[in-house]
Order: C-alpha cells, then sequence, then structure tokens
C-alpha cells in the first residue's frame, strides 16, 4: 500500500524524469547531426523564422547549437530543482491533511503554533472537511515559512510522530538550500552554504553548477525521504482508507 499522496508524487517525478530523458534525446541528435543538414543556414533544420525568431536570427554553427541545447538543459535543471520542492512540501501538506482528517489528535496538530483565520472564511469554507482544510493548509504555510529549511520537514516529523531518520532529512538540505539560491539569488551561492553543504563543491560568489550528476542525487535523496515518510505513515496508521491505495 502506499498513501495517493505519495502515488501523486512519484508521478510527477516520472514525468520531470521523461522531460530530463527528452533533453538528453535533443543533445544527442544534435551532436551526430541529426536535427540539422550540413550547409544549411538554419540552426535546426526544421526553424521557421515566423515561429522561431531567435533562433532563426542564430548563426548555423555547432557551437551555436551546443549553446541552445545547453541553455535548455540548465533551464530544466534549474525548473527540476524548483519543482521537486514544491512537490515535496505539496506532498507533506497532503499528508497533513489528511492525517487531520483522520482524526490526529488537535493538540498534536497545531502545537506551539498559533495563526488567525478569518471568521468569514471559516463559513466560506462550506463544511467540516473544508474548514479542516484551511486549517492544515494555514498551518503549512506557518511551517514553510520557518527561516531555516530543516524546520518544515523536522516539525512535520515531530507533529506526526513519525520517527524519520535525521539523516534521511539532511541528506535532502543541500538541494532544497539549492533551490533557495536558485529563487532569490540567481543561482549565486554565498560562504554559507559553501561552508555548510561542502559536497555541493560550490565557490562562494559564483553560480552553483547545475548538472546531471546533481540531479541525479536530487531525485534519489528527496524520493529516499518521501518513501520514508510514507512507509512510516502507514506503519503508524496515520490515514483512513480513503487515502490510501494500492
Amino acid at each position: 500500500m502506499k498513501t495517493k499522496a505519495y502515488v501523486r508524487f512519484l508521478n510527477r517525478i516520472v514525468h520531470y524524469e521523461a522531460d530530463i530523458e527528452l533533453c538528453d534525446v535533443l543533445g544527442l541528435a544534435m551532436r551526430d547531426g541529426i536535427l540539422h543538414t550540413d550547409g544549411s543556414c538554419l540552426l535546426f533544420d526544421r526553424v521557421d523564422g515566423s515561429r522561431h525568431p531567435r533562433l532563426a536570427r542564430r548563426k548555423a554553427t555547432d557551437t551555436g547549437r551546443q549553446i541552445a541545447i545547453g541553455h535548455l538543459r540548465q533551464t530544466l535543471y534549474s525548473s527540476f530543482l524548483k519543482d521537486v520542492y514544491a512537490d515535496l512540501m505539496g506532498y507533506l501538506q497532503d499528508i497533513l491533511r489528511a492525517a487531520a482528517m483522520s482524526g490526529l489528535d488537535p493538540d498534536r496538530l497545531i502545537g506551539e503554533h498559533r495563526f488567525d483565520i478569518e471568521a468569514n472564511d471559516v463559513l466560506k469554507a462550506g463544511g467540516w472537511n473544508e474548514v479542516v482544510d484551511l486549517l492544515t493548509r494555514s498551518l503549512f504555510r506557518q511551517l514553510e515559512n520557518e527561516k531555516i529549511t530543516k524546520k518544515p520537514l523536522n516539525k512535520m516529523n515531530s507533529k506526526l510522530a513519525l520517527g524519520v531518520g535525521q539523516e534521511k532529512i539532511d541528506a535532502v538540505l543541500p538541494f532544497l538550500e539549492i533551490r533557495h539560491l536558485l529563487v532569490h539569488c540567481d543561482g549565486i551561492a554565498d560562504k554559507r552554504f559553501c561552508s555548510e553543504y561542502l559536497g555541493v563543491g560550490a565557490i562562494p560568489g559564483e553560480q552553483i553548477e547545475l548538472t546531471y550528476g546533481l540531479v541525479q542525487q536530487v531525485k534519489r535523496a528527496v524520493c529516499d525521504l518521501v518513501e520514508e515518510f510514507d512507509r512510516l505513515v502507514l506503519e503508524n496508521h496515520l490515514l483512513a482508507e480513503s487515502y490510501l491505495q494500492p
């Protein structure tokens, strides 16, 4: 059995993997000369000036083609790091909501967190399930706004009393920090990041190099963490049957 939240997470990861593989196929096809005719004035054979004005203006050279594919690859890697973070947070929020709907102790659910909800928002919710959804979304936003990246992961682990190993959480932290740097600092590493995460090989003041190997590390670390969360959610019988599937 798996939680439905885990199945959704895995399905999104599969699509990301296919995108990365497609980019690699394009790179191999470009390298082997499949995408252009020798002597053509076009960067790639199917470039149409009316549909692809930017590509049509580029010089038809191997260097130009490598730059085009390389930029696509870097954009895709950057998007993957941002999206996999969003999907990790989405998974955790789904589990928190499902646990609340399945009868998780409210004292454990809310704990030390305090937040205000407008009475109008409660009335507009429409029913108890929608009120619980409103509460868990508000709680999770507060968790996600914690200044230290590991806090929402540790807080979720604590609220659900799962016992996820700290090493699993620590393994994803450098990659979540890279996502933060991509969003807020154009991927440029600072001294703190470089000193805390030596294994990434980043240089202060320079952009972090996004590589296929790094993307694979991110995928493994995040997938391992989500798998561990899901296994323990099931072992602790936190969710009703309606939130599970084979």
